[in-house]
């Protein structure tokens, strides 16, 4: 087995056979990031976090993995954090854990898992959330990597961004963002049981309660995943609540005209499914077709799966895949 880079904390060997993973710590790279938004507090925060970046002084920085399988066949250091050929096209991914577990070791598999489904190499940025580092925090630390991506020469049609569970509310974001600031968006984006609505209202919350094992923590709890990822604040529950409808904690209510091609997989036993399939729905009625003349959107759902029986199995794994692959090689 090769000795593959590692950082502070031993992480296990994967054999050249299966693939390979590194980690690189890396720097903002904007000499001026301007964060003109509609949100003064958001816009405030984002100001502060780059100001604290700028002068060296943001706590733990910035980090990504990359990770390639050996099955795709690349020449030339796959493990680079710049474009192999003209045109690679690579996946960001976006880990959710509830916004609290962007990456741990047991997660190297999964990244090789999906650069072998894919065909492409695996970039999955670090990100900082909790308590510790309120909102907007994890979304900052995903904007500066995709800029820190296009400043290593990817250009934005060679990025597809892929989503899972609360990543998949960071992905949303990220790109509601990029319009926001006005910069290029990406290729293209995948969500896989995306949590696009942080007020947790559709009824498949409750519908599906007991089949999903994805809990509700009702909002005026501390301990409820939206209070968590928010950080602390003095506002009332019914201000919270308000607060959770603003596109950047929310997705779901954001200008979904700027968006590149979407898919979007959920299982039909999610509590996740009513946001992910009225999310479809408003992107047909705005915009139904790209200027390729191909759907803006297309809906997988699958019978009988929740939110952790969707990615289980090698069965239904072989079911997940393939129109991934599919939709990014259209891309």
């Amino acid at each position: 087995m090769a000795k593959i880079p590692m950082d502070e904390h031993q992480q296990p060997e994967i054999p050249e056979t299966v693939g390979q993973y590194r980690i690189l710590r890396h720097e903002m790279v904007s000499s001026e990031m301007p964060y003109n938004i509609d949100d003064a507090d958001t816009q405030s925060k984002l100001a502060e976090l780059y100001r604290l970046d700028k002068n060296g002084e943001l706590k733990h920085g910035h980090s990504m993995v990359i990770a390639c399988s050996a099955d795709i066949g690349l020449d030339g250091d796959v493990l680079a954090d710049s474009p192999l050929s003209a045109n690679e096209q690579i996946v960001m991914f976006i880990n959710g854990g509830g916004f609290i577990i962007s990456d741990t070791p047991e997660l190297k598999w999964l990244y090789l898992r999906i650069s072998k489904e894919l065909g492409r190499r695996v970039f999955v940025p670090r990100y900082n959330s909790g308590f510790e580092h309120p909102f907007p925090r994890a979304l900052y630390d995903i904007h500066v990597a995709y800029l820190y991506l296009l400043d290593r020469g990817f250009r934005p049609e060679q990025i597809i961004v892929y989503g899972l569970s609360a990543g998949g509310n960071l992905a949303l974001s990220c790109l509601l963002l990029l319009d926001m600031l006005k910069e290029s968006t990406v290729a293209g984006c995948i969500l896989m049981s995306p949590y696009l609505d942080l007020t947790m209202s559709s009824d498949s919350w409750h519908r599906n309660k007991d089949k999903c094992v994805l809990p509700r923590v009702p909002n005026t709890n501390a301990h409820s995943l939206p209070r968590l990822y928010y950080g602390p604040t003095d506002m009332s529950d019914v201000e919270f609540e308000k607060r959770l409808l603003y596109p950047l904690l929310s997705p779901l209510f954001g200008n979904i005209k700027c968006l590149p091609r979407i898919q979007v997989h959920v299982g039909e036993h999610e509590v996740l499914l009513d946001e992910a399939v009225e999310f479809v729905k408003l992107v047909e009625q705005v915009n139904p077709l790209q200027n390729n003349g191909l759907a803006s959107v297309e809906l997988l759902t699958y019978p009988e799966k929740n939110h952790y029986s969707l990615f289980r199995g090698k069965t239904q794994i072989d079911k997940v895949y393939p129109p991934m692959r599919r939709f990014c090689d259209t891309l």
